[in-house]
């Protein structure tokens, strides 16, 4: 994971080595493991919270370097808190 804030999603060939056992270290097969869907970085981090930013970093770039999950930008649609959705208040 960067600095910044994105989606990770699980790819076929993720799902695939998941599937199928791929020899992965134990971290990247929790990592991939908690991808099920789309996860935003900062959900990720939360849910691995015991482990350092910079570990989670590297395991997440290892993964997208293997193919097994791919790094999206965050979209409106992605909004954490829900604001962007939001209606402005009208006097």
């Amino acid at each position: 994971m960067a600095s910044t804030d994105c989606i990770y999603r699980r790819t076929a060939a993720g799902q695939s080595a998941l599937e199928s056992g791929a020899p992965l270290s134990p971290p990247l097969r929790r990592v991939l493991g908690l991808i099920e869907a789309d996860i935003h970085s900062r959900m990720l981090r939360t849910l691995l919270r015991q482990h350092t930013d910079g570990a989670i970093s590297e395991w997440a770039a290892q993964l997208v370097r293997l193919g097994l999950i791919e790094s999206l930008p965050v979209l409106e649609e992605h909004d954490l808190d829900f604001t962007g959705s939001l209606p402005a208040a009208r006097p």
